[in-house]
């Protein structure tokens, strides 16, 4: 028996339109909460968050530094993301951010960005508030070089407290959760060949007691090769292993999720088609067998294919987007694991001198596996943002952000819309 969300068709219709105009706001949701495929075949780990050394204005010595203040106000319509009993609240969101470059040598360097923030609501303070928050982009990593092998020694810790970080959970009341990812990472330059081999280790704590059933602790180990066939084309194979164990939680209701070990292998290409056009994109299998002694009702092994795009685009020098879409398995906190097709797009557009518009849209689809909490669900939503540098160092930013889910298990669905003014200080 076929089983149809409750998301309706119109709005549907509703959040597509809104969602095609918009900043990413719960796009990469995924890849903080597990340890990712992407991550063994990232040929740079560090280079994602890594800041531009003309955004660096502080010199002490050879090392470069960024410091940043914020403050934000922000409309929330759901902040608890439930469907029968929406709370909507204003929020206050401070942040400071510092960001420090330091070239040891010529080829070792030394890279740390942090940034810090609060979220407090006015009408219920107790949802929000009680610890301070780690933005996800936050990284120390230390690059070195023995010969041709470089070494990326790394850490990526983060505290969040918005429930639509992850796309299983509803009724979230205070869902602040720390994350924590930690390893190294080896790429041995050959220039046509490169070898690359890697450790993840991943930790998830509940902060608020809960959701401590979705405490667990990750390792994983990845390796890669690639050859380059043509100067614009690159080939290469790609696997890992991941041990999941998750500890028992104490909250009524809830029991604990079951330990898994989970490996994938695939072949993956990445090159260009002009100067401003590049791409990379992946084929494999997935293994992940469940040892179902900490919650027999959830039940279930996988073993299907996973695929990724990601295609990034710079226009000219006042466009640029980017599109990503895949197709995987990856961990549930309601049954064993869920299957997530998804497709991704960002875009940001330099309208004139001072004034810019970023934005992003996303769609999921997932189906999770057989438990009493299981459900098929997908979401769908976006973000706009209007940005404009009033002076050298003040910089301004009006949002808008909607997300919508439909799930077959009543009272599961939910819709959000966000509206927020943050400014932002350069010193």
């Amino acid at each position: 028996m076929t089983r149809t969300p409750s998301f309706s068709t119109k709005s549907y219709i509703w959040l597509l339109l809104l969602g095609f105009l918009s900043v990413p706001l719960a796009v990469d949701a995924q890849d903080i909460a597990r340890p990712s495929l992407g991550g063994k075949r990232a040929p740079n780990p560090i280079a994602s968050s890594t800041i531009p050394a003309s955004r660096y204005n502080v010199k002490a010595g050879p090392v470069q530094m960024l410091f940043n203040a914020s403050i934000a106000g922000e409309y929330n319509s759901n902040i608890n993301v439930s469907e029968d009993n929406p709370i909507a609240d204003f929020a206050l969101i401070p942040r400071v951010g510092v960001g420090v470059y330091w070239p040891m040598t010529k080829v070792n360097r030394l890279r740390f960005n942090v940034q810090l923030g609060w979220q407090y609501y006015i009408n219920h303070p107790e949802y929000g508030g009680q610890t301070v928050l780690i933005a996800p982009d936050t990284e120390f990593a230390f690059n070195f070089y023995i010969g041709d092998l470089r070494v990326t020694i790394f850490d990526r810790p983060s505290i969040t407290n918005n429930p639509i970080d992850n796309p299983s959970i509803n009724d979230a009341i205070d869902y602040t959760i720390f994350n924590n990812t930690a390893g190294i990472d080896l790429l041995w330059d050959l220039n046509d060949v490169q070898l690359g081999l890697g450790y993840n280790n991943f930790i998830q704590y509940a902060i608020n007691d809960v959701f401590d059933y979705t405490n667990r602790v990750s390792n994983q180990v990845y390796a890669n090769a690639s050859f380059l066939v043509l100067p614009y084309l690159r080939l290469g194979v790609e696997g890992s292993a991941t041990s999941s164990t998750y500890l028992q939680g104490s909250s009524p209701g809830f029991e604990a999720l079951n330990d898994s070990w989970g490996y994938t292998a695939g072949l993956f290409a990445s090159g260009n088609i002009s100067r401003y056009l590049d791409w990379t994109a992946g084929v494999g299998w997935q293994l992940e067998d469940f040892n179902e002694g900490n919650n027999p009702l959830n039940t279930g092994n996988y073993s299907n294919p996973y695929y990724y795009l990601n295609i990034d685009h710079t226009v000219n020098r006042f466009f640029s987007h980017r599109v990503t879409t895949g197709f995987e398995a990856i961990p549930s906190y309601e049954s064993n694991y869920m299957q997530l097709f998804f497709v991704r797009y960002f875009f940001n557009w330099v309208l004139i001198r001072d004034w810019s518009l970023g934005g992003s849209a996303f769609f999921e689809d997932a189906v999770e596996s057989p438990g009493p909490q299981s459900e098929d669900f997908n979401r769908l939503g976006g973000t706009l943002s209007l940005n404009y540098q009033l002076t050298k160092h003040w910089v301004f930013n009006l949002y808008y952000g909607v997300i919508g889910k439909g799930s077959t298990v009543g009272f599961d669905s939910y819709n959000q819309q966000r509206f927020g003014l943050n400014a932002t200080y350069t010193f």
